[in-house]
């Protein structure tokens, strides 16, 4: 008797998750869909994130073109670096960089 009662409590217990799930995913779902279509994903633009800007009147500072430039920098550890920048609506943007310390502050070195 106790045994039946257990397990007529766990099928609707599961029962009663199953179907709540599946009742708040649609719903987000639906909302989701009509929010942002498939087709306005395909034309966004990625988010530019600029961030600091050369300083270009530095003498390590060597503009290619009007638009494109170069940071040129000596490193203690890893020698000479530079960081390609690109001007988009008067900001400028960096696309290449020479190797890992221009990302990330500290290498690690063996």
């Amino acid at each position: 008797m106790k045994r039946g009662l257990l397990v007529a409590l766990l099928t609707v217990g599961v029962g009663a998750t199953v179907a709540l799930t599946t009742g708040v995913l649609l719903k987000a779902g639906a909302r989701a869909a009509e929010s942002v279509s498939a087709k306005d994903d395909l034309h966004r633009q990625p988010r530019r994130v600029a961030g600091p800007q050369p300083n270009t009147s530095s003498p390590d500072w060597k503009e290619l073109s009007a638009d494109v430039g170069v940071m040129i920098r000596n490193d203690d550890r890893l020698g000479l670096r530079g960081r390609l920048y690109v001007r988009v609506d008067g900001l400028w943007y960096p696309v290449a960089t020479d190797g890992p310390a221009d990302v990330r502050p500290t290498v690690p070195v063996r």
